[in-house]
């Protein structure tokens, strides 16, 4: 596949998945895309022999991964958020750019992974597969530390230094479209959880880290 600029993808999304994987910890906030989340569990129990913690929060609603990550990063500003976007999603809602670029959350990190089509409903282009620039677009709108990786030393380089310096950051990263092994789709495995138990396990999380209580409040 061939990017927008003419430069061919050469990673695939596990490639950039299990790069990041090790430069993160329970004590780091991790927002990303149901299928990744899926991946991150599994890295976990072949490093550690034993069930991850819960510290992955995976919405459903396609352009909510940063919007909801800055929303931590500003309420925990003295932890490490990490959004793992996609290009679609990033697309579906431009405007968190802007308001990314304006806060600049010195603990948030932003990855996107931009496979330049619509996976999930058939493999419909998205604009950046033409002369569309995800980190030209966050750099416009404010953002810092705006780049693109398009090989697995690149993301190493460039994610390892927005994760350490303090600063908040911007990285897309160039990669082929295909979906994860299929031994971590579906049918789901024994023990797997569905997205709401995740939302409640995450939670439980948050609180245990920041030794908070936060309380679901709900209209009957």
């Amino acid at each position: 596949m061939t990017a927008g600029d003419g430069q061919p993808a050469t990673m695939t999304r596990v490639d950039v998945l299990d790069t990041l994987a090790p430069m993160l910890d329970e004590q780091d906030l991790l927002v990303t895309i149901p299928s990744a989340r899926r991946h991150f569990r599994e890295i976990t129990r072949s490093i550690i022999g034993a069930e991850p913690a819960h510290n992955t929060f995976a919405p459903v609603v396609l352009g909510s991964i940063s919007s909801t990550a800055l929303g931590l990063a500003l309420a925990m500003p003295h932890r490490r958020i990490v959004a793992l976007d996609t290009d679609g999603s990033i697309l579906m809602n431009t405007g968190i750019l802007a308001t990314m670029g304006n806060e600049r959350s010195p603990n948030l990190t932003v990855v996107v992974l931009d496979n330049e089509v619509y996976e999930s409903i058939g493999l419909h282009p998205t604009h950046t597969a033409g002369f569309t620039d995800l980190a030209r677009m966050a750099s416009g709108a404010g953002c810092v530390n705006c780049s693109t990786a398009r090989d697995v030393d690149s993301v190493a380089d460039l994610v390892g230094k927005a994760l350490d310096d303090g600063e908040f950051g911007f990285v897309v990263t160039k990669i082929l479209p295909g979906h994860l092994p299929p031994e971590w789709g579906r049918p789901r495995i024994p023990g797997d959880t569905d997205g709401v138990e995740d939302k409640y396990r995450f939670i439980r999380h948050v609180q245990a880290l920041e030794g908070i209580a936060i309380y679901d409040v709900r209209f009957w």
